[in-house]
Formats: structure tokens, C-alpha cells, sequence
């Protein structure tokens, strides 16, 4: 069989303004008329729409590859090169030792190539000139997509190829998300009950239990591909809840680029660091607000569990002040009266702690006392700060200790060097100590970087004359709430002895504002005392 021939053609979505000219439609046509004019019978066609010719592993490809080696035809006929392929290796194992190899005779229409005509300047030198274009083509054109998509990601634009659950493409504009009123009551409902302290496992069986649609479910009812990662497509489970609680697009932030490819030849693709990953806040609209997403988050690292019905108030907030354990739910019923009470988990699991028993009403009653103190004491720090000025505060006491500690260990550090050239220590001393000291250095940054947050975000609430701290409203004659419990408070310390020590969210942030207000009165009494002998000396030169 002699000049039977398959016609292969490709175009990709990389091919920019190009793609016109290199449309299937017009390869088909050139490739036919070449065929005609000089007597090649054409056994078939293989088409590869939308696939790049930096693989060769493109179904059609390989298709024909297994009916070349079956003997069906015994030419290949291509526009160019490039619709052949872009890969410089690949493409030259097919042109320069497989093809040859196997007496099979390839053609590139526009490259004058034919390989039964060709000498061996054409098939040796300016053929895998061509090539190496090819493929630096296509690098350059991965270059150009990879940044463009970056840039794409910082201007807060989405690329992914699915909307999250709760979210919809914006029909306008696809790079906009918008919520799906569809589905966002759903979203709302699991951060609500993981803030009432549901554990992912209950929350995912009450959907399950009043046949709340899955996210891939949803997908596959919006006519959309289903994404692998939600799992089951019919039921919910635990992981596919933790995702939604642990996803900050639901308040408007988009995390993108946590993922890449390892190389522009490569389909393996590579997780990156997270300080390479692109984060932009308010990029969408928030389905739950900061504050309860980052309750639901803390709540989710805690063993929140419960065996039936509604949850307690008190859940995932009791902790054992010596072992640091949750502490563990006991109920008692005496004479037609429960009394529930709290033991320390470890204590009722190994005893490997004391019992650190106190009742429920004990810490109820403490609690709503504190926090009663807590909103009152936000009330006097906010008028007293309110009418200094604030612009004058000076906050830079707070970072003076943590500086000054961070300078100790970068001292320490250089010091090694000498250390290590004095013999004082060995390399592997060096090495060793050289490590702690930079995890320190880290540490302490990251401490003064929270610090100045919370001092930005004080700034912020004096001139915006916003609460300065958490607050809800509360009064001596209400019974606490769950909802006022979390917001307010992060965790509950029992100690032996029915020692009680509530931990604040806003209990630095209180610290801070205590210590300021108290350095800006001590100003105003040495101001005022500075001003006494002046004015005494005043009246006596009056009298004389």
C-alpha cells in the first residue's frame, strides 16, 4: 500500500490570533486539495479540537498512531509542523526516529516538507529549527497565560472552571461571582448550626435527614459537570461540610492560585506554599459576615459532639485549666430534677486528670456576671478614649517589648558565626541552634504583626466611633444565649475548686486599651502637677 494517507488535524485554544487561519475547517480544505493535486488517496481524517500541542497525548493522535502501526494508510499529512505538535523532543522522536523507522512518509504542507523528497539538510537541520520554534512558541504562549491569569487573580477576578456552592457565575460577566439565592439559605444553615455547636457530622445528617440537595447534586440539576472533590453526589458527609466552613469565599474573600502546573510539557500539577497563593478580600459579596465565619473555624477545631437533640450552651467552650482537655457533659436526674455538670474529658476517658467537676448553673451564673461587667467596662473605655485625642495615643509601647525580644534572638543568631569560628560550638550546634532562633524570630514577627493589626483596628473604631470591643445586647434580667456566649467569649478555664477564668475574644484588645488610657491619665496628672509651682509662684510675686 503506497500513498495512502491520513490527513491530521489540530487546533487548540493557545493558537490566539492565529486560530482563524489555522480553523479545522481551512486545514481540511488545504490539506485536500494538496492530496488531489498530487494523486495521494486519503484513507481518513483525525481531528484534535482543543487540545495543545504541547502534549502528545491527544486521543485522536494516538488514534491514528494505532491504525498507522495497523497498517491502514502509510503517509501523514499535516498543514505545519506546529499543528503536528509544539513539544521539541516528542516531535523530533516521531519525525527523526519513529516515522523513519517504520517507512512512513510525513508531509507538512506550508514547511515545504515532504520526507520521500527531502535531503538530509531539510530532515537534520531545518526541520528541528522549525521544531525548536514550535516549542518555544508554546512556552512563550504558557508564559503569557500564566501571567495573564495572575493578573487576573490579583484584580480579584475568578478563573476557576466551577462557582462554589452558593455562588453563581455573574451571566454579565464570568469572572464575577454572585450569590445563588437558590442555594445560599443552605450555606447560611451550616455555619449557623456550627455556631449553635453542632458537629459536622450532625449538621451533614439534618440535611441529609430533610433531603437538602448536595453541591454536585445542584451542579448536575444546573446542567454543569459535577467537581470530584464534593464526593458522594446524593448524600452529605463531614469532609463536604468542613470544606464550606473552612472556605473564606463565603465572605468574600478569593483564595486562587493554589495550585500550578509543574511545567508547560507537564499535566502533573503541584501544590504551592501558602504564602504563594492570591488572596483578595471583598472580591464578591459575603454570604456570612467575618465574625461568624471565623466562630465557626474555631468551633471546627474543637471536639464538639453530641449524641442527641439540641446542643448545649455551654458546648465547645469548657476547657480543663490543668490539662487543657474539653471538659465533658454529665446529666443527673434526682426526684424529677436534672442537674447537668461538667468533668474534664481526660479524667472520664483515662483518668489522667482530676475530676474538675462544677456544675452548669455554677458557670451560668459567673458567666453572665463577667460578661455583664465585660459591656459595661466597653462602655466606660469607649467614652473615656473618645474624648482624648486620639490622635495623640501612643501605642508604641505595645510593640517596644516584642521588638526588643526579636533584636535579643537576631543578636544571638550572628553570634553563632563566632561561636562556630571559635570553636565554642560544633556544626552541627551551629546548625541546630541557628534553626531555633530563626523559628523564634518568626514567631515574634508574627506577634507584632497581630499587634499592629489589633492597634489598626482600635485606631479605625475611635474614628469611626465604632464599639471598641465585641459587644451584644444584654441586661441582668436575661437568660444568656448561645449566640451572645460565642460571640463574645473564646473559651471557658475550669479549674479545681470550681476556679472559673473566661477568656474574651477582645481580652488583648481590652488589655491594650487599659494600659493606654491609663498611660494618657498619668500624662494628664504629671501635665497638671508640672503646672503647679508655676502658678504658686504666680500668686506669691501677686501678694508681694
Amino acid at each position: 500500500m503506497k500513498n495512502v494517507a491520513s490527513m491530521y488535524l489540530r487546533l487548540s485554544r493557545d493558537d490566539g490570533e492565529e486560530a482563524e487561519s489555522n480553523s479545522i475547517s481551512n486545514q481540511r480544505s488545504l490539506i485536500q486539495a494538496y492530496c488531489k493535486a498530487n494523486g495521494i488517496k486519503v484513507y481518513g481524517e483525525y481531528v484534535d479540537d482543543g487540545i495543545s500541542g504541547a502534549t502528545f497525548d491527544r486521543p485522536s493522535f494516538q488514534k491514528m498512531i494505532g491504525d498507522l502501526k495497523s497498517g491502514k494508510f502509510d503517509t501523514i499529512v499535516v498543514k505545519d509542523l506546529s499543528r503536528f505538535g509544539r513539544d521539541y523532543i516528542e516531535s523530533g522522536k516521531y519525525i527523526q526516529k519513529i516515522f523513519p523507522e517504520h517507512d512512513v512518509r510525513f508531509i507538512f504542507i506550508n514547511d515545504n516538507y515532504d520526507s520521500a523528497r527531502a535531503d538530509a539538510n531539510d530532515t537534520h537541520l531545518i526541520l528541528p529549527i522549525r521544531n525548536f520554534i514550535n516549542d518555544s512558541y508554546c512556552r512563550d504562549i504558557s508564559m503569557k497565560v500564566k501571567s495573564s491569569k495572575k493578573t487576573k487573580r490579583l484584580n480579584g477576578e475568578f478563573i476557576g472552571a466551577f462557582a462554589p456552592f452558593g455562588y453563581r457565575k455573574n451571566p454579565r460577566d464570568k469572572h464575577q461571582l454572585v450569590v445563588d439565592g437558590n442555594v445560599r439559605h443552605i450555606v447560611e444553615k451550616i455555619f449557623a448550626m456550627k455556631i449553635e455547636g453542632y458537629s459536622s457530622n450532625a449538621i451533614a445528617k439534618f440535611l441529609n435527614e430533610i433531603g437538602t440537595v448536595t453541591p454536585a447534586k445542584y451542579k448536575e440539576h444546573q446542567g454543569e459537570e459535577s467537581p470530584g472533590f464534593m464526593g458522594m453526589k446524593n448524600h452529605w458527609d463531614a469532609k463536604m461540610i468542613n470544606r464550606i466552613l473552612t472556605n473564606p469565599v463565603y465572605i468574600g474573600t478569593l483564595e486562587q492560585g493554589k495550585v500550578s502546573k509543574l511545567n508547560y510539557k507537564s499535566k502533573k500539577r503541584i501544590t504551592l506554599s501558602e504564602e504563594d497563593w492570591v488572596c483578595v478580600p471583598n472580591a464578591h459579596e459575603p454570604i456570612v459576615s467575618e465574625q461568624d465565619f471565623r466562630i465557626a473555624g474555631e468551633l471546627l477545631l474543637r471536639d464538639v459532639k453530641q449524641s442527641r437533640g439540641t446542643p448545649g450552651l455551654l458546648s465547645g467552650l469548657l476547657f480543663c485549666k490543668d490539662c487543657g482537655a474539653q471538659l465533658v457533659k454529665r446529666s443527673v436526674h434526682y426526684r424529677g430534677k436534672v442537674t447537668n455538670f461538667y468533668i474534664c474529658g481526660n479524667y472520664n476517658a483515662h483518668h489522667t486528670c482530676s475530676r474538675h467537676s462544677i456544675k452548669e448553673e455554677t458557670v451560668l451564673g459567673v458567666l453572665k456576671t463577667l460578661i455583664l461587667d465585660y459591656l459595661d467596662l466597653n462602655r466606660v473605655l469607649s467614652e473615656k478614649l473618645r474624648h482624648m485625642d486620639f490622635s495623640e495615643l501612643h501605642f508604641e509601647a505595645e510593640f517596644a517589648s516584642l521588638e526588643q525580644e526579636k533584636k535579643k534572638y537576631e543578636t544571638l543568631r550572628q553570634s553563632l558565626f563566632m561561636d562556630l569560628e571559635d570553636s565554642l560550638i560544633n556544626e552541627d550546634e551551629f546548625q541546630r541552634f541557628r534553626a531555633n532562633y530563626a523559628a523564634k524570630i518568626r514567631e515574634l514577627e508574627a506577634q507584632i504583626e497581630a499587634k499592629k493589626a489589633l492597634v489598626k483596628d482600635i485606631r479605625e473604631r475611635l474614628l469611626s466611633e465604632e464599639a471598641l470591643l465585641q459587644t451584644g445586647t444584654f441586661s441582668a434580667d436575661e437568660t444568656l444565649s448561645r449566640s451572645l456566649l460565642v460571640h463574645l467569649v473564646n473559651r471557658i478555664n475550669i479549674g479545681e475548686g470550681n476556679e472559673i477564668e473566661v477568656e474574651f475574644y477582645d481580652n488583648e484588645k481590652l488589655a491594650i486599651l487599659q494600659r493606654i488610657l491609663a498611660q494618657e491619665e498619668k500624662r494628664k496628672q504629671e501635665k497638671i502637677i508640672s503646672l503647679v509651682p508655676l502658678y504658686s509662684d504666680r500668686k506669691v510675686a501677686a501678694h508681694a
